[in-house]
């Protein structure tokens, strides 16, 4: 019995990727995925959520949310912010300057009032604080790692060590 040799293994043609079909990146298409909540709350873009430090400053910003923007006749809009505990009172005093700083970011009149809601924020992402260990930590944690062959394996498990190690130093 003849056997096909190795270059005529395959009769089919090799098949094209489906069409229409590219690789995207996560901020291309986020404004498509987030757009109908946002406009539920009555935000027209993600703009206001990721210029607010920049607009208000870090100190009221990590205190305070804008949670819905609602359109009211001729007067204008009014922009419901939440504020963190017993700092609404300083925003409260601070809502002349905030306004301000709201028209002049998305232009003159687009803001009219600013609502205030005291309560708890939204989670914010944890904050990474980690270092990459130092020469001094890693052969401290290489010490624990004496019988395994040296390669990639004992490095990422020796860098592990030190940060368990750091972070049992700072918990403990």
């Amino acid at each position: 019995m003849a056997t096909k040799p190795p270059e005529f293994k395959r009769d089919i043609p090799p098949t094209q990727p489906a069409r229409g079909f590219q690789g995207r990146s996560v901020g291309a298409v986020l404004g498509k995925i987030v757009a109908p909540t946002m406009r539920k709350r009555g935000f027209r873009e993600i703009d206001i959520l990721a210029h607010w430090p920049n607009i208000v400053g870090e100190h009221i910003a990590a205190l305070s949310c804008p949670e819905r923007i609602s359109r009211r006749g001729a007067d204008g809009a009014v922009l419901l912010v939440r504020v963190e505990g017993a700092m609404a009172l300083e925003v409260q005093h601070m809502s002349p300057l905030i306004l301000e700083r709201l028209n002049q970011h998305y232009g003159a009149g687009s803001i009219a009032k600013l609502s205030i809601i005291q309560g708890p924020l939204p989670l914010a992402p944890p904050q990474k604080k980690n270092r990459a260990p130092d020469a001094d930590e890693l052969a401290e944690a290489e010490k624990a790692l004496v019988g395994l062959p040296s390669g990639r394996l004992k490095q990422a498990l020796a860098r592990l060590g030190a940060r368990i190690a750091r972070r049992e130093k700072t918990d403990g």
